[in-house]
């Protein structure tokens, strides 16, 4: 009779809730929530651990030790800076409840920004040097009010243009890369721009620009492999093409390994077959090496050519 007394007399821990959604949130924005915890059972409940997940941190709105039939609050703080998207946190409480030592308190949030980006970055690969090719980027409303650009600077670029247009709350740019600006001699480069927002907590946003040039004279093959003996001439045809048709000359050749020659550069025509001469000076073993030819083409000065030799 003692031993049943003694286990009817137990504490027993009771939520009015184990999770809560804060729904749709901003970066900037801190949320807490409480959970009222309730002892339902006859001895008293003893907490005595509250241990919180990764970005929450939380408050005992009260007491440790709760009497039969009282309540008390534990309030979780969540600080969603740095964060995006559906975030999911929990909180563990551990008591002295035999039958439920431990309870999990979980949160929810999406946690969106004021103004979202469809993308970061922009990307022209391989853009034509003559005319104009085109990227957007969406600005969608996060927070039902519409998006509103001020301006757009990209210092350095004349070669970039950017125009925006409204789709509901949210603004589509364009940025427009002109290759026919690009200053001579630049083939690629990374632009920095900086969009400018009227919304006051959110006031401007960067916007990383990537681009590279379509080669103006296109190598075939991009790169040459030489696998024989040594001790002898090795020859392989590389055959250069001006994009546009236009004439072009071979006005000198930088190899990085002493002998190696280039066979037909002495023409002017907008297709030219050439041939690489690998030496017979070269001993065996592996070779990376490079060719560098220079030409009269305004578009493209210099051109590279990686040239691979295994010889046994």
């Amino acid at each position: 009779c003692a031993a049943a007394t003694l286990m009817a007399q137990a504490p027993a821990i009771s939520f009015d809730k184990t999770h809560h959604d804060f729904g749709r949130i901003t970066p900037d924005r801190k949320v807490a929530a409480k959970y009222k915890v309730t002892n339902t059972g006859n001895a008293y409940l003893s907490i005595t651990q509250v241990r919180p997940s990764c970005g929450c941190t939380y408050t005992m709105l009260g007491k440790w030790s709760i009497a039969p039939g009282e309540s008390t609050e534990i309030e979780a703080m969540f600080d969603p800076k740095g964060l995006r998207g559906g975030v999911r946190k929990s909180i563990e409480v551990v008591c002295n409840d035999p039958k439920t030592p431990n309870v999990s308190l979980t949160l929810e949030a999406e946690v969106v920004m004021e103004i979202m980006p469809s993308v970061e970055s922009v990307y022209f690969y391989q853009a034509p040097k003559s005319a104009t090719t085109r990227s957007q980027v969406r600005y969608a409303s996060g927070n039902g009010e519409p998006v509103q650009i001020v301006e757009v600077k990209a210092p350095g670029a004349p070669f970039l243009a950017f125009t925006m247009r409204p789709e509901g709350k949210d603004l589509v740019l364009e940025v427009a890369f002109d290759g026919r600006k690009v200053p001579a001699g630049h083939y690629r480069g990374v632009e920095q721009a900086t969009v400018r927002f009227t919304n006051p907590r959110l006031s401007q946003l960067p916007l990383n620009i990537q681009w590279d040039l379509k080669p103006a004279i296109q190598a075939s093959p991009v790169e040459l492999v030489f696998q024989d003996t040594a001790g002898k001439d090795l020859r392989q045809k590389l055959t250069l093409k001006q994009a546009e048709g236009r004439p072009f000359r071979i006005t000198g050749t930088r190899p990085s390994l002493q002998g190696m020659r280039v066979e037909g550069a002495d023409q002017k025509a907008s297709i030219q077959d050439l041939t690489v001469v690998f030496p017979a000076t070269a001993k065996a073993g592996r070779y990376s090496e490079v060719l560098a030819l220079s030409t009269d083409d305004p578009d493209q000065p210099e051109l590279t050519i990686r040239v691979v030799a295994l010889l046994k």
